[in-house]
């Protein structure tokens, strides 16, 4: 589908909306373990966190999410098969929705972990926080390597469930930001964003870490800010 606004103007294709939904509350995070890759499934909190999330995007959306993207790791393939039974669309799983690699620290505790970090260096991007772990860096070049073929698919929305750090990325590759990271965006467990497109071709955010319908039930929850790395 194509605009033209004149006949010797621009014209401009009408790309795909991405719909991003964080995992619900994982046992990782309430055992104080770092997250990274580890595979620990939802706790019962984590699963209504997400089927109040799954009736919110049902809300906003109805039938227009087309096909769902998910991380590999179990704390988003059991939220993207909750939102599913909403939606009951082709569910893609692919393992490079997955957080940053944490490295040795993977299954550690956030106490253990500390005790091997290593201390922050530039480019920031670049810097590893755990010996063999993920730069910023790392993790972006993986996250767009997956957006860029999903670009030229002709699905317009897609509804893709993964974690903190990979949200932040997507968002960072849909507004077309400076590879180093000079901007971070949280969003809260089972929260929502929505990124689209506008008549004049310009990326824009519709909405960034909705969870209001999660704290309409008590189920809103601000991570503490030792788990932001790997989460």
């Amino acid at each position: 589908m194509h605009i033209s606004y004149s006949q010797h103007g621009p014209r401009y294709n009408i790309m795909k909306e991405l719909v991003l939904v964080r995992h619900g509350e994982a046992e990782h995070l309430v055992k104080g373990i770092i997250g990274g890759w580890s595979n620990l499934p939802l706790t019962d909190r984590g699963r209504q966190q997400i089927g109040i999330t799954a009736n919110r995007l049902k809300e906003l959306f109805d039938s227009r999410i087309e096909i769902m993207y998910t991380s590999d790791l179990r704390r988003a393939s059991e939220s993207a098969e909750i939102i599913n039974e909403k939606f009951d669309v082709p569910l893609v799983i692919d393992s490079r929705f997955r957080e940053n690699s944490a490295g040795i620290a993977e299954g550690m505790t956030v106490v253990e972990a500390e005790k091997i970090a290593i201390p922050v260096s530039e480019p920031i991007g670049d810097w590893i926080p755990y010996p063999e772990a993920e730069s910023w860096r790392m993790l972006q070049d993986r996250v767009a390597s997956v957006l860029s073929q999903l670009e030229q698919k002709q699905e317009e929305v897609l509804l893709i469930v993964a974690h903190g750090n990979t949200n932040s990325a997507i968002i960072e590759w849909w507004l077309q930001l400076p590879e180093a990271p000079v901007l971070s965006f949280t969003t809260h467990l089972a929260s929502i964003t929505w990124l689209g497109m506008n008549a004049f071709g310009h990326r824009e955010m519709r909405k960034l870490n909705e969870s209001a319908h999660l704290m309409n039930e008590g189920l809103d929850d601000c991570i503490p800010e030792r788990y932001t790395l790997f989460i």
